[in-house]
């Protein structure tokens, strides 16, 4: 499991993160929430050790990640971060050439090169593009070449930073999809967004960040029934907790199963 204990930083003298603690459990999608600055693009970096906090650790199978190359090397292998902008992560002209980048870079051999592309093109859907210059591609498609780098790694979990923003409704649902698809396939999901209604489609449990501090966290349908807090915070309370709450019926896991759940009635 990989955990987050007691950490707090701060880019120059006013703090960014309080004394953070978080536990990402194995086969779940985990939500980071939290209005532009309140410290979730950082805590992601610290996650993934793009930034060193100014205490606490991260531990990982209950061990703590050292600061050593060694270590780090050893780290990124099972825990790896897209961010939000995907052209921060593409080099390669060529979609099949950037994807098995990193492979190719930590010497793996040809034949495993190809095959882990190959499954991480489809994985995300986007085998037909493998031969594309990159330059020609869509912005949500550049998102998903962007993960499929990430996923040819064979990460233990995989961190998406804002992974709709910039995206249509299409593109969203699409994303919401993938992320469901790559739990089921054995990818721990942690994701950072104030697109409520998203983080609600996808989310089994969600941390809610306000300031730096640590506010609420829980399950879903606990979580995201708060909402007093979440608007305190700054955040939308989801469209369909609030028709459910109207016409007071249990939450449904997703829009697709409301739906169903009201032709049911």
């Amino acid at each position: 499991m990989l955990q987050v204990k007691n950490i707090s930083f701060s880019y120059d003298e006013n703090p960014t993160l309080h004394d953070i603690s978080m536990d990402f459990e194995e086969g779940r999608i985990t939500g980071i929430l939290g209005v532009n600055g309140s410290g979730k693009s950082t805590i992601m970096k610290i996650i993934t050790r793009l930034l060193k906090p100014q205490k606490g650790s991260i531990l990982y199978d209950g061990q703590p990640v050292g600061d050593s190359k060694k270590a780090l090397f050893q780290y990124r292998q099972h825990v790896n971060m897209v961010f939000q902008n995907p052209e921060q992560q593409l080099f390669y002209t060529i979609v099949k050439d950037d994807i098995g980048m990193a492979l190719e870079n930590l010497g793996y051999e040809e034949d495993e090169i190809t095959s882990r592309v190959a499954t991480a093109l489809e994985m995300m859907d986007i085998s037909h593009l493998q031969d594309r210059p990159l330059q020609y591609l869509s912005y949500g498609q550049k998102k998903r070449v962007a993960i499929a780098g990430m996923l040819a790694l064979q990460p233990k979990y995989l961190l998406l930073d804002e992974p709709t923003a910039g995206l249509d409704p299409k593109g969203r649902d699409q994303m919401a999809a993938t992320m469901k698809k790559l739990v089921q396939a054995g990818t721990n999901i942690i994701v950072s967004s104030h697109d409520m209604d998203l983080m609600y489609d996808c989310c089994d449990y969600a941390y809610l960040l306000q300031k730096g501090h640590l506010i609420a966290e829980g399950s879903k349908f606990d979580f995201f029934q708060q909402g007093e807090l979440l608007v305190e915070a700054g955040l939308a309370v989801p469209w369909i907790v609030k028709l459910h709450q109207t016409i007071q019926t249990p939450l449904a896991e997703n829009e697709a199963a409301f739906f169903e759940q009201l032709g049911g009635n």
